[in-house]
């Protein structure tokens, strides 16, 4: 089977696809025909060495933290799952494999997976999977209620996306933070006000109750506009030392107001991105679909900045 792997750190150009053998699921995992995945921050920080020094394997690595696709075969404990069943999947840690998501085949712990969304593309799906999970679970940090006003920045993006939309379906005031090019794309996710951060800084707003943030800059500054009771979340907490040293500063109680996350998603939080989006809380935003030889062009699409909405890539 083919396999996009790359055996040392750089530009997108290092990716290639590679012939592998066809694994075999262990006993708790499952065997997917991969469909769709997408391009995630991870892959590109990952290809670019970000990770090294947290990294103890050996290249080659593959590429690709979530799948979606069709139970191939499944491990001799595994009884949730069964081939044929159509599912979609999230494993962070996938950049540290020889065989990532973006191949042919993957194996999945099953408990890393979830009934795939009905009533949409696997490249619809894979477009929206990670965002859905990260959303879900950055409202289990930062609850909305009807009525609150929260700030989500970087908007248009495909996280900051799917915390409007989800944000929006809770009743909330949103405040977006992205640009005046996207500024159409972010109302129509149901932002009641788009900024363009070029020219916004944390006093133009208001004291609000929640911020959801998606770029890891200049979180203590933007912490001072939440109101008493306000929370904020960050999904860039390893991007930057400031970013890491926000999620850490407490206020006096001790009570820490900014909460930060990575690594392997909850269960549940799989299982409930896939509720968003069949019921349509959550939609799936493509910028562009590659094939697998297309990698190089996706992983440089995404590192242009330029694309509004998710990157996808399709083994076939």
């Amino acid at each position: 089977m083919r396999a996009i792997q790359y055996k040392a750190y750089g530009t997108p150009e290092v990716l290639s696809a590679v012939e592998v053998d066809v694994p075999a699921p262990g006993k708790e995992q499952i065997r997917v025909r991969i469909e769709a995945t997408s391009v995630n921050y991870v892959d590109v920080l990952a290809r670019d060495g970000g990770y090294k020094r947290i990294t103890w394997t050996k290249a080659p690595y593959g590429t690709g933290i979530d799948l979606v696709g069709v139970v191939d075969a499944v491990g001799e404990k595994v009884t949730r799952y069964a081939p044929g069943d159509r599912v979609w999947g999230v494993l962070g840690n996938a950049f540290s494999l020889p065989v990532g998501m973006l191949a042919d085949y993957a194996l999945l712990p099953s408990e890393a997976a979830a009934p795939a969304p009905t009533g949409m593309t696997p490249e619809e799906a894979a477009s929206a999977l990670v965002p859905a999970t990260i959303a879900w679970t950055a409202l289990k940090h930062v609850p909305v209620i009807s009525g609150d006003t929260v700030v989500v920045r970087g908007a248009a993006g495909g996280m900051g996306s799917a915390m409007v939309e989800l944000a929006v379906h809770h009743g909330a005031r949103v405040i977006g933070i992205a640009t005046d090019r996207t500024a159409d794309f972010v109302m129509s996710l149901g932002a009641d006000q788009v900024l363009d951060y070029r020219r916004t800084g944390p006093g133009d707003i208001p004291l609000v109750d929640g911020i959801f943030d998606t770029t890891g800059v200049d979180l203590l500054a933007w912490r001072k506009r939440l109101k008493p009771s306000g929370r904020m979340v960050t999904t860039a907490a390893l991007k930057s030392p400031s970013a890491l040293g926000a999620v850490f500063a407490s206020i006096p109680t001790g009570r820490r107001r900014v909460r930060g996350f990575a690594g392997q998603p909850a269960p549940c939080a799989i299982e409930h991105a896939s509720q968003l989006l069949t019921d349509g809380i959550i939609k799936p935003h493509i910028a562009a679909s590659f094939p697998m030889d297309k990698v190089a062009d996706a992983h440089r699409a995404f590192e242009s900045g330029e694309t509004i909405g998710r990157l996808v890539i399709t083994p076939r």
